[in-house]
């Protein structure tokens, strides 16, 4: 086997020194809660989504009433790691505060699954792209790997969407392979995060437009979707029955707290909302039809170019562009599906996509991120405190995260109408065609 080249080699060496500094001495809420969710799996099993809603979430030794809103594989993964290194989690009050402390041993020991899966990432998007040239290949992996979003989401708040992006990633990597296995492949990402829906239905899409494939695909990916939840179904079918109210996700609302909502029009509706009493809410709650619209326009695309890289790269932006409540970890995937787009060549939908990918890591250095080493930490390393302090903006009012957001919102519009609407050209030339009507 050909050994990696030393460039690539000192990227990958380079990251997770990065990734390894900061993983032992920080941790999110979700971390927390995570302790949580393994403990209910260890404990009820099968009948694990029974006690999912986070409504008995004391009784479950759950720090915060979130639900489980995820498909099964987390859980199994966090079971494990706790059955493997124990940890522990601490949630009290005291003088009016709630304080909920996180072992460090149980916040690094799952980061590393999501570190190990961003190094994995990266080395297959260089994969993907050496038929760009080494050089391309190189410089756009590490527009991902050393990406300051994707090192605060998996090494610094510490949230699993690299492992859903690296299956996903490999489906479209084996597709190229001409291997039916992909579609499987697409099916286990929404079990592990649906946050991956768009790209998946667009992989769904493909598959109906192979013809005589198309149902050996269909079933595959159907195989991957529902093979996680097996063990459930057999064992404890009845906790199923929450399983599509708890994976929908929160109702609408407005998006608090602002520096956090990474939608523009969520963004500015809720701050709009809370600085001018407007009401709002109707921009957030009707989300789904610019998303409609756009991902309709992404499959009309895919329909001529027949390009499944491009398209579900295309679809996942779509979903970051128009979903109500984009939260920071869903920049992550998005960066690595703006590299694969900036791949195409340099035409101005790529040449946005590039510079988008670099606008995206501007967020974690806005932020004050240094609050994710010592919230949650009983004994925080205050140098590293101090050093990150030292590395970020510190910005604490709303204002430029609506600004951020806004912009972001609408470069991910530019890329995926510059990218879909000249195809609605060929449409009509098609239709024409079929109906017999001159062009």
């Amino acid at each position: 086997m050909k050994s990696p080249p030393p460039l690539l080699t000192a990227l990958i060496l380079t990251g997770l020194a990065v990734r390894l500094v900061l993983a032992p001495y920080s941790a999110g809420s979700d971390l927390a809660q995570f302790y949580g969710f393994a403990g209910t799996m260890l404990e009820h099993g099968a009948c694990f989504y029974s006690y999912a809603d986070g409504i008995g979430h004391i009784g479950e030794g759950w720090p915060y009433p979130w639900p489980y809103v995820y498909g099964p594989v987390l859980a199994y993964l966090l079971a494990l790691i706790r059955r493997l290194v124990g940890g522990s989690v601490e949630a009290f009050w005291s003088d009016g505060n709630y304080y909920v402390y996180v072992d460090p041993t149980w916040a690094l020991s799952v980061k590393l699954f999501f570190i190990l899966a961003d190094a994995l990432v990266a080395l297959l998007l260089y994969r993907m792209l050496m038929s760009r040239g080494e050089k391309k290949a190189f410089f756009l992996t590490a527009l991902y790997y050393l990406n300051p979003m994707t090192i605060y989401v998996s090494s610094i708040y510490g949230m699993f969407d690299g492992l859903a992006l690296l299956l996903f990633l490999l489906g479209l990597y084996i597709s190229t392979l001409k291997e039916n296995l992909s579609h499987a492949l697409y099916g286990f990402t929404l079990a592990v995060k649906h946050t991956l829906l768009f790209p998946a239905l667009v992989s769904v899409w493909d598959a109906l437009l192979t013809g005589r494939g198309a149902v050996k695909k269909l079933a595959l990916f159907l195989l991957g979707v529902s093979l996680p939840f097996l063990p459930l179904l057999l064992l404890c079918p009845s906790s199923l029955r929450s399983v599509p109210e708890l994976m929908g996700g929160m109702s609408i609302g407005y998006t608090l707290p602002i520096p956090y909502s990474l939608n523009g029009v969520s963004s500015l509706a809720t701050y709009l909302h809370q600085t001018r009493g407007a009401e709002t809410l109707a921009l957030l709650e009707h989300w789904y039809v610019p998303a409609a619209i756009l991902l309709s326009l992404v499959f009309v695309r895919h329909s001529f170019e027949g390009n499944l890289l491009v398209s579900s790269s295309l679809a996942y932006a779509v979903f970051v562009a128009t979903f109500w409540r984009v939260n920071p970890q869903y920049l992550a995937p998005l960066v690595a599906f703006l590299v694969l787009i900036a791949s195409r060549g340099r035409d101005f939908p790529s040449i946005l996509a590039l510079g988008t990918a670099i606008y995206a890591g501007f967020w974690p250095i806005m932020q004050p991120a240094s609050f994710w080493f010592h919230v949650h930490l009983k004994n925080p390393n205050w140098r590293m405190v101090h050093l990150v302090d030292s590395l970020t903006l510190r910005i604490f009012k709303d204002e430029p995260y609506v600004a951020y957001s806004l912009g972001l919102t609408v470069l991910l519009y530019l890329i995926v109408l510059t990218s879909t609407v000249p195809h609605l050209k060929t449409l009509k030339t098609w239709l024409s065609n079929r109906l017999g009507v001159g062009a």
